[in-house]
């Protein structure tokens, strides 16, 4: 989607302001999935956002803040869906299977969380880490209290989990393009071996030994 919109009136309350902020952030998604990181401008962003590039920067130092709140909004919507659909009862299996969707349901979270710690988190001011970490580790933390007895499990274990699932969804996402031996004529073993490697399959699977480790461990 191309958002572009015109100029608008400068925001003055603290409403309006957020407002704004809001709206720059929507078109920012929608230039990261057109453009994904290397080509995202914040030239465009604010051209696009209809406001003036001094204007963005009072808002997002650089483009790698601008990513970040991204990051943050699609964390909190991570979080909270899985808050709604673990529920009691649930197997290992089905909880990593809502892991992976949740992940994977908005086409910038998984682009983001591969670059965070390697180069997001690294061009921006320390208060803005520190702003994003303390946002994330309150989300994190309703998430574990939520549900850590569904799933039979320790605060400690189900942190254990989800740290090494976030680990592990980072090596997983490759560029795998889901489509690529639909598209092309691959020979039958090339096409076998190929899928061994597909994202979906290694996070599930590795995710389930990761699990069992960690409830093997008195």
């Amino acid at each position: 989607m191309n958002t572009t919109v015109g100029h608008i009136k400068r925001a003055r309350t603290p409403a309006q302001k957020s407002d704004r902020k809001d709206t720059i952030l929507l078109t920012a998604k929608d230039q990261f999935i057109e453009t994904g990181y290397e080509g995202f401008s914040m030239a465009v962003l604010a051209q696009r956002a209809g406001v003036a590039k001094g204007t963005l920067y009072l808002y997002f130092r650089t483009k790698e803040e601008v990513l970040l709140s991204l990051y943050n909004s699609e964390f909190d919507r991570l979080c909270a869906t899985l808050v709604n659909q673990v529920t009691p009862g649930f197997t290992d299996r089905e909880f990593i299977d809502a892991i992976y969707r949740a992940s994977i349901t908005d086409p910038v979270f998984l682009a983001l969380h591969a670059r965070l710690n390697t180069v997001i988190e690294h061009n921006i001011s320390i208060d803005a880490l520190i702003a994003s970490k303390r946002r994330m580790l309150e989300q994190f933390d309703i998430l574990i209290v939520a549900i850590a007895e569904h799933l039979n499990l320790s605060h400690t274990q189900t942190m254990e989990a989800f740290t090494a699932f976030s680990a592990l969804l980072t090596g997983c996402f490759d560029g795998y393009a889901p489509d690529l031996l639909e598209r092309e004529a691959i020979p039958e073993d090339l096409a076998h071996f190929i899928g061994l490697f597909n994202m979906e399959r290694r996070f599930k699977q590795n995710a389930y030994h990761i699990l069992q480790g960690i409830r093997s461990v008195v």
